[in-house]
């Protein structure tokens, strides 16, 4: 049993340094992972963890620091002196190699979709479009857009089945556009136990990279579910960018037929736009008041070293992942908006010979 524990680590940790060092092609991960072996992963993983009413990522991440714990306690209690410090090299030594296991799980359920070709290189850009001039006109289009749909987005509710049955359409076909050959059914949004750290760290939504759960912050109103819901969906449809899922959820949102998801597209947008972004339009003042709403709920709840630690930490998990841009790569589709060349069913428009 010594020997085949032995062996279990050096094989984890061994596989874990192997993907973390030798990463495959872009080309390969686009074509043999993210439009192959992903799609089969996420049906098989979701025809398990979905129909649970709970987030199972939440209880086995639970269940998993509770047993290393106690593990460790019992591993070390009543060890002498001179045993020691071989038994705390042996138990870290597990310990690394459950972390590797962990980390060969997370790369292969979903995480390999960083390493896909980035939407950057399918879409027709004009970058020198991308200045002052031409963010200052979005902002004013955001706030007509704004203006156009917020009497109509208040007169209903949508619940969770009913918004993600009304973005499939256009959810569907961005992802198409986007790359994506395989269609990927709408995610059930989970309560989640770390609701008050979502709340602290200023966590507008989840995705579980283990089990593919999605949790969103129960308390956003209602006309920014649909935006948040979208930008997770498109995580769970493989890509893992940040830029990426708000660009699928904007344009899926702000291309539905629904007022309210339009609505929910565009407010996703402003809080997606440059400080300095000169506005010279009026806006409407229902729509300023979910604006001031959205504010003041982040304000109420957010926690400023938990906020902060957090951002550290997603940043460095960013760039660590190949997302050089790391935690700054939220705004970055907002040069995709300005930048791209969209068709009549407000589609950007993608390169020849793109896979």
């Amino acid at each position: 049993m010594r020997h085949l524990g032995l062996a279990f680590d050096i094989v984890a940790i061994g596989a874990a340094l192997a993907m973390k060092l030798f990463v495959p092609s872009r080309l390969w991960v686009e074509t043999a992972y993210s439009n192959g072996l992903y799609p089969r992963i996420d049906g098989a993983v979701r025809a398990v963890t979905g129909p649970i009413p709970f987030t199972l990522g939440d209880v086995l991440f639970v269940l998993a620091l509770v047993a290393l714990v106690i593990w460790w306690a019992r591993s070390l209690r009543g060890v002498e002196r001179p045993r020691l410090l071989p038994r705390i090299g042996r138990v870290a030594l597990r310990t690394a190699a459950l972390g590797a296991f962990l980390f060969v799980w997370f790369i292969w359920s979903w995480a390999y979709n960083y390493s896909r070709l980035p939407v950057a290189d399918k879409v027709v850009l004009h970058n020198e479009r991308t200045n002052s001039t031409s963010v200052a006109a979005l902002a004013d289009r955001v706030v007509d857009e704004l203006n156009r749909n917020v009497k109509a987005a208040h007169r209903k509710r949508l619940t969770h089945e009913e918004a993600g049955a009304r973005l499939l359409p256009t959810f569907s076909a961005t992802i198409a556009r986007l790359g994506d050959r395989f269609a990927f059914a709408p995610p059930r949004i989970k309560p989640t136990i770390f609701q008050s750290v979502m709340e602290w760290t200023g966590t507008d939504g989840f995705t579980d990279p283990w089990t593919h759960e999605v949790n969103v912050d129960s308390g956003a109103y209602f006309f920014e579910w649909p935006a948040l819901y979208a930008h997770e969906w498109g995580h769970i449809s493989g890509f893992a960018d940040e830029a990426e899922a708000n660009f699928i959820s904007v344009l899926a949102c702000t291309n539905a037929a629904d007022p309210l998801l339009r609505y929910s597209g565009w407010i996703l947008t402003w809080f997606n736009l440059p400080s300095n972004a000169k506005v010279t339009h009026r806006m409407d003042r229902q729509a300023y008041r979910d604006i001031m709403a959205i504010q003041k709920r982040y304000l109420a709840h957010i926690n400023r070293t938990a906020e902060h630690v957090q951002r550290i930490a997603y940043n460095s998990y960013l760039k660590a992942n190949h997302v050089e841009a790391g935690y700054a790569s939220y705004q970055i589709f907002v040069r995709w908006l300005t930048g791209a060349d969209f068709d009549r069913s407000g589609l950007p428009i993608v390169r020849q010979g793109v896979p």
